[in-house]
């Protein structure tokens, strides 16, 4: 794709914007980062959560992309009680949209696309009402924003459930510029979030490629296969959100248990023909 298509894709407020990849770590990792981490990626000091039980670091990329490592403090169970993260296993979590219109009409055409992206079927997948959050940076920069989560209906009652496959929105309150601020040149030169790899069962592939079309407003149909949605980066090239199948035994299991998996990101070099080949995932390489 050519850098001016990319650059309209990347302004166009219609085409949600990948925010952030969510990636729990152990707490100790946390505090000390591998050396693969730190040896490719300038890493910056997040701060904890409004509500005590979590902290994090930011990787920040240039395209206005960040990945957050985010961990328990001190990996106490008390502090992953009702925590939305708090049943996951350590590994990329979740992933994170914004776009440029207010967290209120955000959810209402929301659930509006999701709708309609089922008609005919029991329109199990929704997102709940937004919810405020915030943390405090190391500097005393209070941040406050607004997320917006996906829900599923879980068979004929009330029960919902929070489905992987569908991102959730984080909206900012105070400026983004503050939330997302962080040292964005990094030793293996990635300036953004080329491309989010999730293993995806084999049967459900149609079904979610639809369903986080809907979410993102992506109508993109240029797409070489079926397998990818392009999605825009807030001041950056566009990035595709890829669907892999399980190739080996393990991945099958690992598929037909969870369903939906985020396993590993590609980076954006830029204009530079200088590509380190490094990707980003999890558990990482001593």
């Amino acid at each position: 794709m050519s850098h001016s298509t990319s650059s309209t894709m990347a302004s166009d407020q219609k085409v949600a914007l990948l925010d952030h990849i969510i990636v729990l770590v152990p707490h100790a990792e946390l505090k000390d980062p591998p050396k693969s981490l730190t040896n490719n990626f300038n890493i910056t000091n997040g701060g904890r959560h409004a509500d005590g039980k979590t902290e994090n670091k930011l990787i920040v990329f240039k395209d206005g992309s960040y990945i957050e490592l985010i961990s328990f403090i001190n990996d106490l169970p008390e502090n992953r009680a009702g925590h939305w993260w708090g049943s996951k296993p350590y590994g990329i979590v979740d992933w994170a949209f914004t776009n440029q219109i207010d967290y209120k009409s955000n959810y209402e055409a929301l659930i509006g696309r999701l709708a309609d992206a089922q008609k005919g079927s029991s329109g199990a997948y929704s997102y709940a009402t937004p919810q405020l959050g915030g943390r405090i940076r190391p500097d005393g920069v209070k941040l406050e924003w607004a997320v917006t989560f996906p829900t599923k209906k879980e068979g004929e009652d009330t029960e919902t459930t929070r489905p992987s496959n569908l991102p959730f929105y984080c909206h900012d309150i105070t400026p983004r510029d503050n939330r997302v601020n962080g040292e964005t040149e990094h030793p293996c030169g990635a300036v953004g979030i080329r491309e989010v790899l999730a293993l995806v069962d084999d049967v459900q592939n149609d079904a979610f490629a639809g369903l986080i079309r809907a979410s993102v407003n992506s109508d993109d149909k240029e797409q070489i296969n079926r397998s990818g949605v392009l999605v825009g980066t807030p001041h950056g090239a566009p990035s595709v959100i890829s669907f892999m199948t399980p190739t080996t035994d393990a991945e099958k299991d690992e598929a037909c248990l969870h369903k939906f998996v985020l396993k590993e990101l590609k980076f954006d070099h830029g204009s530079s023909d200088v590509s380190t080949g490094i990707t980003f995932s999890y558990p990482f390489q001593a």
